[in-house]
């Protein structure tokens, strides 16, 4: 796979996301300048992204919305598919579990964990509850390559270091701390009160 900076990719991962919303719309075509400002991108930077994958598009007339959108992801995942591991089945989990977006034929959430003996064994969505001293098994066996950290501050290292040691490589933390994880584990942490603080701080400028 061609190097590419993970600003790149975070940045076409935006554009796939664009991009489906667009074939919902019915849409067939989209410019470079209009995908820049569904994006918050500039018309130089979405076509120079894009070159990072190949050759895509018609100058002056665009590119098409389902191939460039195949094109990225294709390239992207490689036609993989990632198999998603949640743990906390609380509001927020349940929340995640409801998701569309991870029952898709590229991202599928596979299992989930949690210790609430009235939750486990139970479906929601289709994806079944496990408790979470079978994690380390069952994360194996469905192939979950990343894990959603849904629980309280206070058990989020906890279930780090069962993905860990279950051999997750990426976790993306919902939780409103830090965790810690070795230097080959990437984590995404995610805490809406400073994504919100973000905004409003940019508001007022």
């Amino acid at each position: 796979m061609k190097t590419i900076s993970p600003k790149t990719i975070d940045r076409a991962l935006l554009y796939i996301r664009a991009l489906e919303n667009l074939l919902k719309k019915k849409r067939d075509k989209i410019s470079s300048s209009e995908l820049a400002d569904i994006t918050g991108s500039s018309d130089v930077q979405v076509r120079k992204d894009i070159s990072f994958f190949g050759k895509v598009g018609i100058p002056r007339i665009g590119y098409e919305t389902k191939k460039l959108k195949d094109v990225l992801e294709n390239f992207i995942l490689q036609d993989n598919i990632v198999h998603i591991a949640l743990f906390g089945v609380g509001n927020l989990g349940k929340a995640i579990l409801k998701y569309p977006g991870f029952q898709t034929d590229k991202i599928k959430l596979v299992a989930a964990f949690d210790k609430a003996k009235n939750k486990v064994l139970k479906e929601v969505n289709g994806v079944k509850i496990y408790p979470v001293e079978q994690s380390v098994r069952l994360i194996k066996k469905v192939h979950a390559e990343i894990g959603i950290i849904a629980v309280p501050s206070e058990n989020s290292q906890e279930v780090a270091d069962i993905m860990v040691n279950s051999g997750l490589k990426g976790i993306v933390n919902f939780a409103p701390n830090r965790v810690s994880v070795p230097k080959n584990v990437y984590v995404k942490d995610i805490d809406f009160s400073i994504e919100i603080f973000s905004i409003f701080s940019h508001t007022q400028l």
